[in-house]
């Protein structure tokens, strides 16, 4: 009996002897390969990565707009000629956020500064003034945010594009020819550039025998603008004889209306921006004319007017950007333009 149980006792310890010596060997293996895999990834350049002197966001106002994403990517090319990185907070986030939520993450990260389409909201003002408080210097760009702690507004001279927009409505209403004419102008909620632009068009438009009205736009995306442009459009006995769009979304829903609606030639459009859609829409004379951003010139004054508040503690409290008009005269340069062709703007 006490043999049997020496035996077992050896057994049992020449057992566990080879199992430590697996899980010893099982371990080198395991590191040889952890260093074999560091040293690959070290090789393969996984491991570089960039530290820029300055962190900067932009917040668009809407995620379907063709401006807000050139103007990202000329803002992004841009930044990093001068050691900055631009981000565009919010995309590829797995929840959406709010422009507002998106303001104050902003501020918890300590970015270097914020790039904002603003607005005319108390909550906006509130935030930028927040954001200052906290030593991060924001731009408002495309639309102001008025009684804000912002450093500086970055756009178009609101003045001079109204009353260009009011140019083009009496143009299109001399083609017309019939008295009564009616311009319907689109706007966006809580936009006050486009506030501005609609009382410089209607003070350009004083003493015509034009009916000028609004309709504001409250979406959230391109397609609720859609269907509230379609509802608004169809309670018309007679759709209006021209329609002033002052967004790139609004242009791009009235465009599609009037050609589901067969409207081409019916009624005129007159919208904002150099999209593809809108580019198609004046080629086929669905749509008169548009105004188009130099996205590359704002981007420039963006970073730039960052970069001056940094190195000297202010800076200008408004950079003016040239805007460009396209009609059927000249679209054919932007189309081409689109397919790598070098196309020298004439600005206004």
């Amino acid at each position: 009996m006490k043999k049997q149980k020496v035996n077992r006792n050896r057994l049992f310890l020449w057992i566990l002897s080879v199992s430590t010596i697996v899980l010893l060997a099982l371990t080198i293996v395991g590191l040889i390969y952890f260093y074999y895999q560091v040293d690959t990834y070290q090789v393969s350049g996984i491991e570089d990565y960039q530290t820029y002197s300055r962190l900067y966001v932009y917040i668009a106002d809407s995620p379907d707009s063709t401006v807000s994403d050139n103007l990202y990517q000329d803002l992004k090319d841009y930044g990093l000629q001068y050691d900055c990185y631009v981000e565009r907070l919010g995309d590829d986030l797995v929840t959406s956020y709010t422009k507002e939520e998106l303001i104050d993450i902003a501020i918890q990260s300590k970015v270097s500064g914020i790039i904002l389409e603003g607005d005319d909201s108390d909550e906006t003002a509130a935030l930028i003034d927040k954001a200052a408080a906290a030593g991060i210097p924001v731009i408002t760009v495309m639309t102001d945010a008025p009684n804000s702690s912002r450093c500086s507004f970055i756009g178009m001279n609101n003045y001079s594009a109204g009353t260009e927009y009011g140019n083009l409505v009496l143009t299109a209403a001399s083609y017309d020819g019939k008295p009564g004419v009616k311009a319907l102008v689109l706007m966006s909620s809580g936009d006050s550039n486009e506030s501005a632009l609609y009382m410089a068009i209607q003070e350009r438009l004083n003493g015509s025998n034009i009916a000028l009205s609004s309709a504001v736009i409250e979406s959230d995306s391109a397609f609720s603008a859609e269907e509230k442009i379609i509802d608004i459009l169809d309670e018309y006995d007679s759709i209006p004889d021209i329609i002033v769009c002052l967004s790139d979304i609004n242009t791009r829903c009235a465009y599609q209306y009037i050609v589901d609606k067969n409207l081409v030639g019916i009624t005129t459009v007159i919208g904002y921006y150099d999209s593809d859609t809108v580019l198609e829409g004046i080629e086929r004379g669905a749509i008169e004319a548009t105004f188009s951003v130099d996205t590359e010139q704002v981007a420039k004054y963006c970073v730039d007017a960052l970069n001056e508040y940094y190195e000297m503690g202010n800076v200008s409290g408004y950079f003016d950007t040239n805007y460009v008009l396209i009609n059927k005269s000249n679209v054919s340069e932007y189309i081409n333009a689109d397919d790598g062709e070098e196309v020298t703007d004439e600005t206004a």
